[in-house]
């Protein structure tokens, strides 16, 4: 009978070490023919399993710049009901910056889905900080969530400051943590509808203005891609995050320090190679 159990536990452990081993050398494989690209920081996964498909310093820290906003993306569709009114605060005004393609005016109320436009079409970081103290009733317990919820999704190193993703002392993030919340974001239908438009009617309870985001135009250069959301700051220079599908296959890519005329070229190399991974 013992004899049984330890040529058991030998196969298992035989089996496993194959299994990893097997794992071990497609990552080595992957990294030995990668695309070289601009970008500092860059990860590629598999938006159904998160299995890392290309990695360029994947786990270390930057500054997100506004693609620090899909966390609090994630926040809004977790905690907010469709058909609720947000309003943009006094004190969202006065600390964020104005977005140049809209200035939103305090008191002015937003129902939770155009308030996502805001978000990933234009980036306004007013909405973001309304957002947060709509949620939250502060700034500060608002990060307190954020982090926490990152925690939960298996990020590694985000630290979040703001919910805007503006620069500020500790609010980094690796490329790897951005994935992993953008693949839970995903699981919302209008996160895609958003990060895929360029244009579109905005609806405040004041106005109803046309938006339009006319530097995505750029990501179309990739035949593949479906969606995007990008930053540009100070600390955190270009950054982006992009959705690419082929054959039935989807993956997300993510950019940190990369530069205006390099970001898309980056992130179209990388879904490129990673679908030569999933063939």
């Amino acid at each position: 009978m013992k004899r049984t159990i330890v040529m058991i536990v030998m196969i298992a452990t035989l089996f496993t070490g194959m299994i990893f081993f097997s794992y071990a050398q497609r990552q080595q494989a992957v990294r030995a023919d990668q695309p070289n690209i601009t970008g500092q920081y860059g990860i590629t996964i598999d938006a159904d399993t998160g299995e890392i498909l290309y990695g360029k310093r994947e786990d270390e820290r930057s500054y997100p710049a506004s693609i620090g906003k899909m966390m609090t993306t994630l926040l809004l569709l977790e905690n907010v009901k469709e058909d609720e009114e947000i309003t943009v605060t006094e004190n969202a005004i006065k600390t964020e910056s104005q977005s140049k393609k809209i200035k939103l005016r305090a008191g002015e109320k937003l129902k939770r889905d155009e308030a996502l436009k805001l978000m990933l079409i234009i980036s306004a970081d007013p909405i973001a900080e309304s957002i947060a103290e709509h949620i939250a009733g502060s700034k500060n317990e608002f990060v307190k969530m954020m982090n926490a919820r990152a925690k939960e999704l298996g990020t590694k190193h985000a630290t979040f400051k703001n919910a805007s993703g503006a620069d500020a002392l500790g609010n980094k993030v690796s490329p790897y943590d951005i994935a992993m919340i953008t693949k839970e974001a995903l699981k919302y239908p209008v996160v895609l509808e958003y990060m895929n438009s360029t244009r579109t009617t905005l609806h405040t309870s004041e106005r109803s203005p046309n938006i339009a985001n006319y530097g995505r135009e750029e990501l179309y250069d990739d035949p593949y891609a479906i969606g995007s959301k990008s930053g540009l700051s100070a600390l955190g220079k270009y950054t982006v995050v992009t959705v690419d599908e082929k054959d039935g296959k989807r993956v997300i890519n993510v950019v940190l320090s990369s530069t205006r005329t390099q970001l898309y070229p980056d992130t179209k190399k990388m879904a490129h190679y990673a679908f030569q991974q999933l063939k």
